[in-house]
């Protein structure tokens, strides 16, 4: 009698069979219908963008608040670039500025050795 003898074997699983949508018709919805989600409560009209509501008067209010918004991010994107290139800019000008500290008096004592 073996010792690892397999007791179980799965059998196969058949495969799926494509599904047939032929008596369904193709769904013909827009989606920029449903982006624009507007609730009117009374006098004041919500409306849903970017994931938060917002209260506006009419539409063009919070197409510029979304436009506002995705420009204040590349503005700032750009910004923290921009500092980090100054670093990097004043890191090598300190490094430089270092090794000719550095090498200023190596060149007076070899000056003052040819002198002598």
């Amino acid at each position: 009698m073996p010792l690892f003898n397999k007791k179980f074997e799965s059998k196969p699983i058949p495969a799926r069979q494509s599904r047939c949508n032929i008596g369904i018709p193709a769904i013909a919805e827009d989606l920029d219908d449903f982006r624009q989600i507007s609730l009117n409560l009374g006098h004041k009209e919500l409306r849903f963008a970017d994931g938060i509501w917002m209260h506006s008067s009419r539409k063009g209010d919070v197409d510029d608040m979304l436009r506002l918004k995705k420009k204040f991010r590349v503005l700032e994107e750009e910004n923290n670039m921009s500092n980090l290139k100054m670093e990097c800019m004043l890191d090598l000008l300190a490094e430089q500025a270092s090794e000719l500290n550095e090498l200023k008096p190596q060149e007076k004592n070899k000056s003052d050795n040819f002198k002598k």
